[in-house]
Formats: structure tokens, sequence, C-alpha cells
């Protein structure tokens, strides 16, 4: 019975980003070791999660506020809406907003799809990224996608599956554009960890 709860506990873990087995191992040791008042703290967190923060309806961004729609997204944002940039995770985004480079809308894909993987969360927003553009297909003024996923093999793979889902739409409208951030982001680097001139670089130089 003990075995059966370090084991849930753990797999619970292992489905973070980037936690495998012996590290949520660890985190199990590591809450062992909270006082109680701490853990109690951690649950009464992680209960209220939905009601502090939300992810918006359209970029599914996280976001803190009341509504389903982020201020980004809003009609009455001052971001550039005809500028619509898919990533990977919030981290990215969050890098990106550091970089001051960019001021268009986002599209937060929540990780990168794997073939093996039919359930991934990726595929339902690629979906509703089909949507979103479809939406603006007959708008008067031209959309810019800017595919700004890893360089990594599942990345490029990504991406290559955004372009194929939402190539039917650029034929549709002339005025629906595809680009990708320039190879100024070497092979296989996140874009969490870009510094602000490859960003800069890389959003200058996209194709």
């Amino acid at each position: 019975m003990e075995t059966n709860y370090f084991l849930e506990l753990r797999n619970f873990l292992e489905k973070l980003p980037g936690v495998g087995p012996r590290q949520a191992a660890r985190y199990v040791w590591a809450f062992l070791d909270f006082s109680k008042k701490d853990r109690e703290k951690l649950a009464d967190l992680l209960q209220n999660l939905d009601k502090n923060l939300r992810r918006c309806r359209e970029c599914f961004r996280a976001f803190m506020g009341g509504g389903e729609v982020c201020g980004f997204c809003l009609p009455t944002s001052r971001r550039e809406h005809q500028k619509i940039m898919v990533l990977e995770r919030d981290s990215d985004l969050l890098n990106m907003e550091k970089s001051g480079v960019y001021k268009g809308l986002y599209h937060v894909l929540g990780g990168v799809i794997d073939p093996t993987d039919e359930n991934a969360v990726a595929r339902e927003r690629i979906k509703a990224l089909y949507e979103r553009v479809n939406l603006d297909v007959g708008r008067p003024t031209s959309l810019e996608i800017i595919l700004a996923l890893p360089t990594t093999k599942l990345g490029e793979f990504t991406a290559s599956y955004v372009e194929k889902v939402l190539e039917p739409l650029a034929i549709k409208s002339k005025k629906i554009k595809i680009s990708r951030l320039a190879r100024g982001l070497s092979t296989g680097v996140e874009l969490e960890y870009a510094d602000e001139m490859t960003l800069k670089q890389a959003m200058q130089n996209r194709k």
C-alpha cells in the first residue's frame, strides 16, 4: 500500500515538464521534509489554482484576472492584431515579452507534437488555431502566423504540421502569411533560454 502511494505521487509529478522518474522521486522525498504547514499551504495553492489563474480562450496563455479572454486578445488591446506567434509554452511567451521585440498576439500550444501520442494537448490547440485563423480569412488586412517553435526534432515536426494544417487557409486567402523565426536560433535551442539579441535577430530575419 505504501509503495502504491509513493508510485502514484511520483507518477503525478512526472507529468510536469522535464521531470523524469528520478527527479519526481526526489520531489516526493523533498515534500516529506516540508513542514506540515508548508504541505498544507502547497495543497491549498493547488486547490485554488483555477480561481486565480486561467487560460485564455483565444490564445491559451495563462493569465490572472476575470473573464475568458486575456488582456492581449481583447479587441481594445494595443497589441498588433495582424500577427499571431505560435509558441510551445508560457515560459517561451514570457521570454519573448521580456525581450521587447514583439508586440503581436500569441497562441500557446502547451507542448510539441509527438507522432506516437495521439492525445497531445498541442493537437487540440492547433485545431483551435485553425479555427482562429479561419475566422480572419475574410478580413481586409493581412495576417501573419509566426512559428516560434523550438528547433528540436519534435519542434520542427510540429512546425511542419502547423504549416500543413494552415496551408489551405493561406491558399484560400492571399492575405495570410506563414513565417518561421530565422536560423539565428541554433539547432536544438529552447526559445525559453534564448537571449534578447538572438530573439531580435530571429524576428527581424524570419522567413
